[in-house]
């Protein structure tokens, strides 16, 4: 895995500045328009920009950073992910039902519900955590997946996802690990702009941002390109 590269290789594209400028300004819209339908839009062309990120760097292109001129494949591919997402965590609803139940019986007078709620807060909750870590393996799967293939079902395909994240569990980690350090790098980034007051405020959250998002997806292609199994 090569961390460098990840966190550098959007600044080696010759025309980076545009094509950096042009993803604050769609993170921006993200951010504002949200309550409204167009938020939804920007988020789900940004999802579809990384998956062209993905499927660049998988493809073992110089500059792996998308022009932006193909606004509605990256929507229709951001939409696919984003669904893919939704889907995938529907099962967190199920698994909190001990949770829920758990709850409701620790509020008992009676000492003997009050343990068996604990109990069952204690197993939802862990079945939940369970899931979780489960699905933040398998997330590099996804995106590999649905960038080699363009298809919603091969990035549903979860028995597919967990061979591939299991063939590469190493490089699975390593790229989560990457991405939680980048979390944190980018979180030191942010409040650089108050040197500029607030616009430089406003830049520098939305660059860390974009910034954190195109380092992460290039990390689980890393995993896809180093992958010894098929992505497809």
């Amino acid at each position: 895995m090569d961390f460098a590269k990840a966190l550098t290789f959007m600044f080696q594209d010759p025309n980076w500045v545009a094509e950096l400028g042009m993803g604050i300004l769609v993170t921006l819209a993200g951010i504002v328009f949200s309550p409204v339908l167009i938020g939804f839009v920007a988020i789900f062309v940004l999802s579809g920009y990384t998956i062209d990120v993905v499927r660049n760097v998988l493809d073992g292109q110089e500059h792996p950073l998308p022009e932006w001129q193909d606004w509605g494949g990256f929507f229709t591919r951001g939409l696919k992910l984003v669904v893919v997402i939704i889907v995938l965590a529907l099962p967190f609803i199920p698994l909190m039902i001990p949770f829920g139940i758990g709850s409701a019986l620790s509020n008992s007078e009676n000492q003997a519900v009050n343990v068996i709620g604990a109990l069952f807060m204690v197993f939802g909750f862990g079945l939940a955590l369970l899931y979780g870590l489960f699905l933040a393996l398998i997330q590099p799967a996804i995106y590999v997946r649905l960038a080699r293939t363009d298809r919603f079902a091969a990035a549903l395909d979860v028995g597919k996802l967990w061979s591939f994240t299991v063939a590469n569990i190493g490089n699975v980690i390593i790229a989560i690990l990457l991405t939680m350090v980048t979390g944190l790098i980018a979180a030191i980034l942010s409040p650089l702009g108050l040197l500029a007051f607030i616009i430089g405020v406003v830049v520098t959250v939305l660059f860390a941002s974009f910034w954190q998002m195109l380092v992460q997806v290039h990390l689980y292609a890393q995993v896809g390109a180093l992958s010894k199994t098929s992505t497809e």
